[in-house]
């Protein structure tokens, strides 16, 4: 069987649909909009008060655990062996990430529990887009964990299959997951890595993105950060930088560019009107529902590319987390026989 995992940040939510400036000056944060920002906890703690007060949704996210909701999702036959992989915080007198991921069927053996609070992002979403400003909570441990656990990291990330990985604030972790990922490849030469690295990664660049990206296989980029990362350059370039056979997912409103050493397949389906009611976590329904598809038939990428982009647009049209029922489920896998490119 096919073992997916997941390693990367589990946070708390609060989503409020407001003009970025008024909440901001609410907030008396002064940050840059539509970008992420990172923030003090005290002041998350404070912010989601005042969130709440506006109206604030509040979910369980993180990319990697947003992605990997959503591969739980589909993962109806139990055809994919699941795993998780991080530091699940305290809220109340439980841990709801680390709840839901054993409830979904994962295998929580590496995720570490913490009695400081999941990590707080306060998302301001307009029609521009999305102003995320993010709190360390228990990932303010990240580095520790990673160093500490490397050795057990080591031997269970080797037996995946396919592990995707997701940003942290914290800047050591880009190094210290490439290492972890090094060593894994030596016990498991044909391990798979999907990574997302965000602008959090991106924009700041440094070796450990460089020595992360030597390690990846898979690399998905939205608009903004294909153009970040590459400007001008043609994908092939930064495609000599990562692993053999590497694929990097371009993804935007209108579609999905599959590069590669063939060069790029594009995919830009016959779109209907929607009303976008909330935006937040629909790239990392995309690359949850790229890697459930992938792992069914890594033979088929451009399948896997229209089923992620498919739960995407539906993503965006509801509040909150994706959902389906499982008439929907069978549905949007049935077209996958129909995606054209």
């Amino acid at each position: 069987m096919t073992r997916l995992g997941f390693l990367g940040a589990m946070n708390r939510d609060l989503v409020v649909q407001q003009d970025c400036a008024t909440v901001l000056d609410a907030l008396g944060i002064d940050a840059v909009p539509l970008v992420e920002t990172p923030i003090a906890d005290a002041q998350a703690q404070r912010g989601a008060n005042v969130l709440q007060e506006l109206g604030a949704a509040d979910y369980l996210g993180g990319s990697a655990f947003n992605a990997a909701r959503v591969a739980a999702l589909l993962n109806g036959d139990n055809a994919i062996d699941l795993a998780f992989f991080g530091i699940a915080g305290t809220f109340g007198k439980s841990w709801p990430h680390l709840e839901a991921l054993q409830f979904w069927g994962f295998d929580t053996s590496y995720v570490e529990t913490s009695a400081q609070p999941p990590a707080t992002c306060l998302a301001i979403v307009e029609q521009a887009g999305r102003t995320l400003l993010t709190a360390h909570g228990a990932n303010a441990a990240i580095a520790d964990w990673l160093e500490r656990e490397q050795a057990a990291l080591v031997a269970a990330i080797a037996c995946c299959d396919v592990i995707h990985i997701t940003s942290y604030l914290d800047p050591a972790s880009p190094d210290l997951i490439a290492r972890i990922l090094g060593q894994a490849r030596s016990r498991n030469p044909d391990l798979i890595v999907s990574l997302d690295p965000g602008m959090a990664w991106i924009a700041p660049g440094r070796n450990g993105l460089a020595r992360l990206l030597a390690q990846t296989n898979i690399l998905h980029l939205n608009c903004e950060e294909f153009t970040r990362l590459l400007g001008e350059a043609d994908p092939s370039e930064i495609g000599t930088g990562l692993q053999s056979y590497w694929l990097v997912v371009a993804r935007s409103h209108e579609g999905v560019t599959l590069h590669s050493e063939e060069g790029p397949a594009p995919y830009a389906p016959e779109l209907q009107d929607m009303d976008v009611r909330d935006a937040t976590g629909a790239g990392d329904t995309f690359c949850g529902a790229f890697l459930w598809s992938y792992c069914r038939d890594m033979t088929s990428p451009r399948r896997a590319v229209a089923l992620g982009f498919a739960l995407a647009r539906h993503k965006v049209g509801m509040a909150g987390p994706l959902a389906l029922t499982e008439a929907e489920r069978r549905d949007f896998l049935a077209q996958l026989d129909e995606a054209e490119w």
